[in-house]
């Protein structure tokens, strides 16, 4: 009897864990090298600061983002979900100038706004 109760509770923390799975996976955003007005992203002149929100959830700057009309950052989802909303954005010191927006999913490349954004699995 205690056998079976010990096998029983493996199995439920088993389910469990499944259930709480953690995927990695790796954005690739590559922004177009001027608004869709012609006008550069900086008034300087210079490349985008790309800020990522994914479903709403605002991401960590990535310094490797920094003046990049390309970059690469890796995302945790904690369900299984393949498919998120995302929100790229030029991020300033007044006023973040929104890139694009819109629905992708995994192993995709989606095209909105002025940037296309990859999704890998890691």
């Amino acid at each position: 009897m205690r056998k079976i109760i010990i096998l029983l509770l493996a199995l439920f923390f088993i389910v469990e864990a499944k259930e709480y799975s953690v995927n990695i996976y790796t954005v690739e955003i590559d922004v177009n090298s001027t608004k869709a007005n012609g006008k550069a992203w900086d008034i300087a002149g210079g490349s985008p600061d790309i800020l990522v929100y994914i479903d709403g959830e605002k991401m960590s700057f990535n310094p490797n983002c920094q003046n990049r009309y390309r970059c690469s950052m890796e995302f945790i989802v904690k369900d299984n979900s393949n498919s998120w909303y995302f929100e790229i954005y030029d991020r300033d010191f007044a006023n973040n100038d929104l890139i694009g927006k819109g629905d992708c999913s995994l192993g995709k490349n989606c095209n909105f706004g002025s940037v296309v954004v990859s999704i890998i699995d890691k």
